[in-house]
């Protein structure tokens, strides 16, 4: 499957249809790699798609939620 789909398909997997970065990573990983192998190979192209697919929108974490980094979910108007 091409990145775009197999990214959307981990944020509508999640509950809040919105997922970090590190959560679409794990998302994956457990859906398809096991051993993470093939996660650390493919995070660079992960974040590649995220920030020029323009399907992906980041959304700004709430301060009262702890760690870095921001949500990430899917626009269906773009």
């Amino acid at each position: 499957y091409p990145y775009p789909t197999l990214i959307k398909a981990a944020i509508l997997g999640s509950p809040r249809k919105a997922l970090t970065l590190q959560g679409i990573y794990k998302a994956l990983e457990d859906r398809f790699d096991g051993s993470g192998e093939l996660m650390n190979a493919t995070q660079n192209s992960i974040r590649h798609n995220l920030s020029l697919n323009k399907m992906f929108r980041r959304l700004a974490k709430p301060i009262t939620e702890p760690g870095k980094g921001s949500y990430w979910t899917v626009d269906f108007a773009a």
